[in-house]
């Protein structure tokens, strides 16, 4: 299916990428959507429907996804961002690694941490054997087999590490794909307004990455595990979108990517800072978080939550 990506404004163009699921890897050799637009006053609107089709005849291959120095990959120390907003390199480069906004209370009796799913249905390859089953999805409301199971793991650990963290999981895109986004909103919004401690708020998903017919699995090696590589996507406002924080958020994302590229090398694509609402206003701690791909097992998945999770808290403990 061919998609005009050129007519879209930006608030539109980030939700046709999550919503077709192009990966963010193929938006770098895609024509940048941002170029040349007169930015158009709106709402951010939900991501709309888009049933995941694949064609019966993939096959899934395992890939390292390297981050790399670009005019739009920019590093500082370890951390990696991804820059696909209008803002210059100096600019961004200014946020990363800077003083968090936050700092979160360990052993506390209140909830710090808030863990949901925007997209709970999404779910992984169920073997390894590198061979795409025509009868499978990626989607099931088997919570045991989709994003609340990897969210679980991160909660777990977290919690076991002194860091009071709920789990919401409502299946948020089911039985409507349509919509998620606000009913998310709804959901967090009412945890925000039932425990003001909380102080970051993490939507657990997963990434879909194809190329030329072949479903990629980004994957690295940690201590003897595979275990799927992460992304953090930290929204831009385009003036118009009602998040006047978002470079808050960027501070929390480059630090907490900056970390787990020195403890667990591998395991992190760069961050996504983009055009995206993805309710990011609701806190200065609010990530998106893809784990790993439609290409990788649940159990890659887990592994890199417990790193993720590990990581995290070892940061906020450095805060106390």
């Amino acid at each position: 299916m061919g998609f005009a990506v050129g007519a879209l404004n930006p608030v539109a163009a980030a939700q046709f990428y999550h919503t077709a699921n192009i990966s963010e890897e193929n938006i770098l050799s895609a024509p940048n959507p941002f170029e040349d637009f007169v930015l158009e006053k709106q709402k951010p609107q939900p991501v709309q429907a888009a049933a995941e089709k694949y064609n019966p005849a993939y096959n899934v291959i395992e890939e390292f996804i390297q981050s790399a120095v670009s005019n739009i990959v920019l590093k500082k120390d370890n951390c990696y961002v991804k820059n696909m907003t209008q803002h210059t390199a100096d600019w961004v480069q200014g946020y990363m690694l800077a003083e968090m906004p936050f700092k979160a209370e360990k052993n506390s009796t209140q909830p710090q941490i808030l863990i949901y799913h925007t997209h709970a249905t999404e779910s992984y390859m169920p073997t390894s054997d590198m061979a795409y089953n025509a009868s499978y999805g990626w989607r099931t409301t088997d919570t045991s087999q989709n994003m609340v199971s990897v969210g679980k793991v991160m909660a777990d650990t977290l919690n076991s590490l002194g860091y009071n963290t709920v789990q919401d999981t409502t299946l948020h895109d089911h039985p409507s794909y349509n919509g998620s986004y606000d009913l998310s909103r709804e959901t967090v919004s009412g945890y925000l307004e039932k425990y003001p401690s909380i102080k970051i708020v993490l939507d657990i998903h997963r990434d879909a990455i194809e190329r030329q017919g072949t479903i990629i699995n980004p994957v690295t090696t940690i201590n003897g595990k595979k275990c799927a590589q992460l992304m953090i996507i930290s929204g831009c406002d385009n003036g118009y979108m009602n998040m006047p924080d978002y470079s808050e958020n960027l501070k929390f994302a480059t630090n907490l990517q900056n970390r787990l590229a020195k403890s667990a090398p591998g395991l992190m694509r760069p961050v996504l800072f983009d055009y995206r609402h993805y309710n990011q206003d609701l806190s200065t701690g609010s990530l998106l978080v893809e784990v790993g791909g439609h290409g990788s097992t649940l159990q890659q998945a887990k592994n890199s939550a417990v790193i993720f999770a590990t990581t995290l808290a070892d940061m906020l403990d450095k805060q106390q």
